[in-house]
């Protein structure tokens, strides 16, 4: 079943940037496969990686997931984080928490 939610995208440039257009692209072209939130969040992250060469990559998925909310345990308010960090944000602590808190 499907889930909806949102998608924080951070990265530390290397002298190329993308425009908003292309993250946006980027995430609907993952979004689209059958798949895992876990599985989409890593595959974003590396697309990312990849198109700028930066300096870190940092995605976060939060979700709600439908088969928790119409079918099992049928919790409707419940959701799901999953995050992937990349070069600067796993090596740095502070970037890593920045980017946190600028989302949360």
């Amino acid at each position: 079943m499907p889930f909806i939610g949102k998608c924080h995208i951070a990265y530390l440039p290397n002298g190329k940037v993308l425009g908003l257009s292309k993250f946006a692209r980027i995430v609907d072209m993952y979004a689209r496969r059958m798949q895992i939130q876990e599985n989409l969040t890593r595959e974003i992250a590396e697309a990312v990686q990849e198109v700028t060469q930066a300096k870190g990559v940092a995605v976060v998925i939060e979700a709600r997931h439908l088969c928790m909310m119409m079918r099992g345990v049928e919790k409707q308010n419940s959701s799901m984080t999953s995050s992937v960090m990349l070069g600067g944000f796993r090596s740095n602590q502070a970037t890593r928490h920045e980017f946190l808190m600028l989302i949360s």
